[in-house]
C-alpha cells in the first residue's frame, strides 16, 4: 500500500480558510481542511457536503490524512455491501436459488430456505443469505401473508421438531436452494425407461416416471415435486388481487361482489391453494383457487 502522505495534495484556499484535499488525483475534493483555533483540536477536517460533518485533529496534515481514511473506509463498506449482494446469486456447487413462487408453482418438496438474513447495510432494506439449513427441509406449507412475510412449515431430517420458519418480505425475497438439476413435474405419460404409465418429471433432458427419475437422481421418490390436484385452478392468485365468487355474472342490474386477496395457503404435497378474500366481511373469507375468478 502506497504511503498515506502521496495520496492527497492540498488545493488553493478560499476566502473562508479551507482547504480542498484531493484524495488519488481525484478531480473533486474529498473535503477540506481548516484551522479553527488553538490547542490540541485546532484543525477540523470536513467532509463533503455542508462541512458541519468531520473530525477535529491536532495538526493539518493530519487532518488531511482523516479524509483519505474517510475515503478508504467508504470505500471499503461499499465493497462490503456489493459482496453481501453478490451472495443473493451465489448458490453453493450442487444448488440453486429458486423463489418461493417458483418452488410453490413446481411442487418442490424439498428445499433449503434461508436461515440468517441479515441486513446488507444499516437496519432495513435488502438482505442477503448468510446461511442456509443444513439438510434440505421437506416442506409441507407455506402461507403467504397481506404484510408480505411468508410462514414456512415442514420437517428436518432426524427425530426433530416441526420445522417453521417466518420470513420479512425481504427474507422472503431471497428464495431458497433447491437441487441444481430439481426435476419438474410435466405430464402423464408413459415412461421412456420401464415403460410404465403415469406421472413423468423431467430432469436435464431425461423423461421419466417417478421411480426411475429418482434412482437416476439418487433420491426417494418421495422427495420428487409434487402432482398438481385437478381443482387447483387456472389463475395462480397473489396477495392483493381483485377476485369475484366464481359463477357470478355481472349484468346490468347486479354487480359481483368483489374482494381482495389478504392470504393464500399452499399446501405442497397436494399443490393446492386455499386463498383468504376480504369481501369487507367482518371475517376474511377462505376458498380453494377453483372457487374464484378475476375481475375484469
Amino acid at each position: 500500500m502506497s504511503d498515506i502522505k502521496t495520496r492527497y495534495r492540498y488545493g488553493k484556499r478560499d476566502g473562508d480558510g479551507r482547504t480542498p484535499v484531493y484524495v488519488d488525483g481525484a478531480a473533486e475534493p474529498a473535503g477540506h481542511v481548516k484551522k479553527v483555533g488553538r490547542g490540541s483540536h485546532a484543525w477540523w477536517a470536513a467532509y463533503p457536503g455542508d462541512g458541519a460533518t468531520g473530525t477535529a485533529h491536532t495538526l493539518k496534515y493530519e487532518a488531511a490524512e482523516g479524509l483519505v481514511r474517510m475515503i478508504d473506509a467508504r470505500a471499503s463498506t461499499a465493497a462490503e455491501i456489493e459482496r453481501r449482494r453478490a451472495r443473493s446469486t451465489q448458490a453453493p456447487a450442487g444448488w440453486r436459488f429458486a423463489s418461493w413462487t417458483e418452488i410453490e408453482r413446481e411442487g418442490y418438496r424439498q428445499a433449503r430456505p434461508v436461515h440468517r438474513a441479515p441486513y446488507i447495510y444499516g437496519g432495513e432494506g435488502e438482505r442477503y443469505p448468510d446461511s442456509f439449513a443444513d439438510q434440505p427441509v421437506t416442506l409441507t406449507r407455506i402461507v403467504r401473508l397481506h404484510n408480505g412475510c411468508v410462514v414456512v412449515s415442514g420437517t428436518e431430517p432426524g427425530d426433530r421438531s416441526p420445522y417453521v420458519l417466518l420470513m420479512d418480505r425481504a427474507h422472503a425475497e431471497l428464495g431458497a436452494l433447491v437441487r441444481e438439476h430439481e426435476p419438474r413435474h410435466v405430464a402423464p405419460g408413459e415412461c421412456t425407461g420401464c415403460e410404465t404409465d403415469g406421472p413423468l418429471y423431467q430432469a436435464g433432458t431425461r423423461l421419466g416416471c417417478a421411480t426411475c427419475t429418482a434412482a437416476d437422481l439418487g433420491l426417494s421418490p418421495a422427495d420428487l415435486p409434487a402432482v398438481a390436484a385437478d381443482d387447483d385452478g387456472a389463475v395462480w392468485w397473489a396477495i392483493g388481487d381483485t377476485v369475484r365468487r366464481a359463477g357470478e355474472i355481472q349484468d346490468e342490474d347486479h354487480e359481483p361482489e368483489t374482494g381482495r386477496v389478504i392470504e393464500i395457503e399452499t399446501f405442497v404435497d397436494e399443490r393446492t391453494r386455499r386463498i383468504a378474500v376480504d369481501f369487507g366481511d367482518r371475517w376474511p373469507v377462505r376458498w380453494h383457487s377453483a372457487g374464484l375468478a378475476p375481475v375484469a
